[in-house]
């Protein structure tokens, strides 16, 4: 009798703190089946929200059977389970996590491998500048403007992102009485005040040339202003003209997708592009 009275001081003692009693299911697979519960209500939501009661007790049936469990089962145990708030916390921290890491995967395209984008699916390009016309701008000794003040820039940030590519093409002639060099420079400015210089050497001498400059910007540091000096001596230059200007901004279109806010921003912010053109056509 003295052990009888033990054993159910014993079993009163571990219910009192928080003992599992048989037909509750463990923690690990109550995680594992409130996990897939959520999946299924997910996938409900998606396929058809107006999906009758019969046919939602379908998806749950189908996490019952995979678990080896019952509605019942569940439906006891969860009862259970929120009887006991902390043991429950620690149940749907764990269906949190578990969560995550499923989100993970998917992404990562770990289901469905032949569907993962490549590196080149991911790049696009958006002009920030394309304006070609013949013979688009001329300056010469005799012009308004300064042949030495020809330059183009941009102090606006939002043309700039962290890790992208800028590429500049440029189509012109320059003319001089001699065969004479010249440099073209595009100038990058950091907000931390350092810079990047790309130039290409070439000469005067009439004849039409193509200039591409391209540069990635660096993921730890931010670009605010580009500036690109079309000719650096005007002494022995007679004459300019400019074909065509495009700058383009590649970018991954999956980490930094470029919505109709940013390109609003990009259309409407401050270049000295915008003016020039807007001079020559009126």
């Amino acid at each position: 009798m003295k052990r009888i009275c033990t054993y159910i001081l014993l079993l009163l003692l571990m219910s009192s703190c928080g003992f599992r009693p048989w037909g509750v299911l463990s923690q690990d697979d109550m995680v594992a089946v409130l996990l897939d519960v959520h999946i299924a209500e997910a996938a409900m939501k998606v396929v058809d929200t107006s999906a009758k009661r019969i046919e939602r007790q379908e998806y749950y049936n189908t996490v019952f059977e995979k678990h080896h469990t019952t509605k019942e089962q569940f439906d006891k145990s969860l009862d259970w389970y929120a009887r006991h708030p902390k043991h429950l916390v620690a149940i749907y921290d764990e269906v949190k996590a578990e969560a995550e890491r499923l989100q993970e995967r998917v992404e990562a395209y770990e289901f469905h491998p032949d569907e993962k984008p490549t590196k080149k699916d991911s790049i696009a390009t958006f002009d920030l500048w394309h304006w070609e016309r013949e013979r688009l701008l001329t300056w010469g000794k005799d012009s308004i403007l300064p042949i030495d003040s020809l330059h183009f820039s941009i102090t606006d940030s939002n043309y700039f992102y962290k890790s992208e590519s800028l590429q500049l093409y440029l189509k012109m002639r320059v003319y001089a009485s001699d065969t004479v060099p010249f440099i073209t420079r595009v100038v990058y400015h950091y907000s931390d005040s350092l810079v990047d210089t790309l130039q290409y050497r070439s000469l005067a001498d009439s004849i039409c040339r193509r200039y591409r400059f391209t540069q990635t910007l660096p993921d730890y540091r931010h670009i605010d202003s580009l500036f690109i000096e079309l000719v650096d001596s005007a002494r022995t230059i007679e004459t300019v003209a400019i074909d065509s200007v495009e700058l383009n901004r590649v970018y991954n279109k999956f980490l930094y997708p470029m919505n109709s806010d940013i390109r609003s921003k990009i259309r409407q912010a401050n270049d000295s592009i915008k003016s020039r053109k807007l001079k020559v056509e009126s």
